[in-house]
């Protein structure tokens, strides 16, 4: 666990870097310089382009990790491994732009009743969606060469900076909003290209194939499993950002930017989780490969405590304080408050039932990932289609913590039943009781005065009560270690 450790914690704090410039953003900046509809449509484009982005990698961003290890070789420079994974999902690319020209009519139609902006803007859809696809592309490139800060430090810190000074030099004036629309997009295209620069600055920017290590068979079982992988990613992205879209089809953009902003909270809970599974799928995937099950199963149960007790205390802190939160927006969002209970008890699920997911992606039975999300995508549809009209916004939150339950459900079942594993112990119930307690002791401490110290109180009780049932009740000497780290840090930092 140590290289997962390692990069996961850095992954983690870039991530809470980039967490602290996305909340001045999509809290403070972007709902009071933009009109509630510009924001929402921001949020649609980027829920569109990410589950286009999955349709027209045509599945190479899995087939990468899963099947890089066959290709490892610095030597034969992987066997120009990466020309394979850029060319492919660029006839994906071309199929889903004529696609959208086709269906650009009804696509527009579905959002033209509250959304009319959405249709001024549409064409924007084809060049965010090209440069979403390549930074995923690449991502998984060099997440194969376990290499994965760099990445999560341009995407959730560098690009959150380039929108920030995008969305202010719309505020003083110095751009219309369609120039701006074009620099927003234009900030995903920069991204991308400082991605490809630092694999080329890393030295492994091989693009010339190599295809003798190409058999008849492999290629076969490449082309099955990025059949399935492409239909897999699809619904599972379809899965985490339906509810936007279905949000923004079914009421308005306005409510959407609304949505979007208790979303976001929420998400913050799971950044964790993300770091984590950034470096732990391709060292699951080298298991897979040497039928290591031992390891999967260390990886495993580590990653579900981990996960419970790191992402249960973001819950509590933000859960606590959603008041001290809301009271910098606008009064409209603050109907946004049960979307963040619901959105966030649905990350909580997700994070507890450990990296099953990335368990089945990499095994032989990849199939069942396909079988099980489609069947959430339409239980998901379904369920936004009831609770919206009759909850609006926190109908759809409703909707998509349901289906994530149901999701993992059936995940840890089948990662049981194939491997004979699961992720829970003594250790996850002593866990759930040690955030209950953190969660009521915070929750029931009288108001302050000042709103800072109020906030400050209680995140630092929270966190004082999970440290120490971490400590007392031993239950993961991974983050036993990694507190003793941060206070040995604070501490030679003070004596230097």
């Amino acid at each position: 666990m140590g290289v997962i450790l390692r990069q996961s914690f850095t992954n983690t704090i870039y991530s809470y870097v980039g967490a602290l410039i996305g909340f001045v953003n999509v809290i403070w900046l972007f709902p009071f310089v933009l009109e509630a509809e510009q924001f929402g449509l921001t949020r649609v484009m980027i829920s569109i382009s990410i589950i286009g982005a999955q349709v027209a990698s045509l599945g190479m961003g899995n087939v990468t990790i899963r099947y890089f290890p066959l290709f490892r070789n610095t030597g034969r420079r992987h066997f120009g491994f990466l020309f394979l994974a850029a060319v492919i999902p660029l006839a994906g690319f071309l199929l889903l732009c004529l696609a959208g020209w086709l269906f650009q009519s009804p696509l527009i139609r579905f959002y033209a009743d509250d959304s009319a902006l959405f249709g001024d803007y549409y064409l924007l859809l084809f060049p965010l969606l090209f440069f979403i696809l390549y930074f995923h592309i690449l991502e998984s490139y060099i997440r194969s060469l376990f290499d994965t800060v760099v990445a999560t430090f341009f995407q959730d810190v560098l690009l959150r900076l380039f929108q920030t000074v995008v969305v202010l030099l719309y505020y003083f004036g110095w751009m219309p909003f369609g120039m701006f629309m074009w620099m927003f997009v234009g900030t995903f295209g920069l991204q991308t290209l400082l991605m490809l620069l630092y694999i080329g600055y890393r030295g492994q920017l091989f693009v010339i194939p190599d295809l003798s290590i190409l058999t008849r068979a492999r290629i076969r079982s490449m082309a099955e499993y990025g059949a399935f992988a492409i239909l897999g990613s699809v619904t599972s992205m379809a899965l985490g950002n339906i509810d936007m879209l279905m949000v923004g089809g079914m009421t308005s953009l306005a409510e959407t930017a609304v949505y979007a902003v208790s979303f976001y909270l929420a998400s913050m809970i799971k950044i964790p989780s993300k770091a984590l599974m950034k470096i732990s799928q391709p060292l699951i995937a080298e298991a897979q490969y040497k039928k290591d099950v031992a390891t999967i199963d260390i990886i495993y149960s580590k990653s579900s405590i981990n996960q419970l007790l790191v992402g249960g205390l973001i819950f509590i802190i933000i859960g606590v304080n959603l008041d001290h939160v809301y009271q910098f927006l606008p009064k409209e969002y603050h109907a946004g408050i049960y979307v963040f209970l619901f959105i966030g008890l649905a990350k909580m699920i997700d994070m507890t039932a450990g990296l099953n997911a990335a368990i089945i992606r990499t095994s032989p039975w990849y199939r069942f990932d396909l079988y099980a999300t489609v069947l959430l995508v339409l239980l998901t549809i379904g369920t936004n289609l009831i609770f919206i009209p009759i909850f609006g916004i926190t109908g759809a939150a409703l909707a998509t913590a349901l289906s994530v339950l149901i999701h993992n459900i059936l995940y840890v079942i089948y990662v049981k039943y194939r491997y004979g594993i699961h992720p829970f112990s003594k250790k996850t119930i002593l866990g759930f009781a040690v955030l209950i307690a953190a969660l009521l002791v915070a929750w029931g401490l009288p108001l302050l005065p000042f709103w800072i110290a109020d906030l400050v109180l209680r995140s630092a009780i929270a966190a004082v009560i999970v440290v120490t049932g971490i400590f007392l009740l031993n239950l993961s000497e991974d983050l036993q270690e990694f507190i003793r780290q941060v206070i040995s840090a604070v501490f030679r930092r003070r004596n230097g």
